[in-house]
């Protein structure tokens, strides 16, 4: 008979407390209207030291998986529109906070290659 398999036996479990920059982070130098830009999540490993991210994830219209907390680009962009229904043509034309692009799952895992990302997944990726 196997052992039951614990969160010992997992690397990601390698602390029993671990801080999470949830939608990248923010503080005074990146204030939450750039949440889930690449700025967010490089100051929050590069400057502040975190080791675990959090973000949503989103597919275009044409499949490509973006990380955003919202279903539309709204609130946190200067643009308009449910990401789903929009190519990522158009999705990667919108700013975050007015100057930071949405970045693609893509794009974080490459800037972050030694953090762990906490990934929500939305609708139908």
């Amino acid at each position: 008979m196997s052992r039951r398999r614990t969160a010992d036996d997992y690397e990601f479990f390698d602390a029993p407390f671990a801080a999470m920059a949830h939608r990248g982070g923010w503080d005074a130098l990146v204030p939450a209207r750039f949440e889930n830009s690449l700025l967010a999540f490089e100051h929050a490993v590069n400057d502040l030291g975190y080791r675990y991210v959090e973000t949503d994830v989103h597919a275009t219209a044409d499949g490509v998986l973006v990380a955003l907390h919202d279903t539309r680009l709204d609130r946190v962009t200067d643009m308009h529109g449910a990401v789903a229904g929009l190519p990522w043509r158009v999705v990667r034309r919108a700013r975050i906070g007015g100057s930071e692009p949405v970045p693609t799952m893509d794009e974080v895992f490459e800037a972050l290659p030694n953090t762990r990302i906490n990934i929500d997944i939305k609708g139908e990726c």
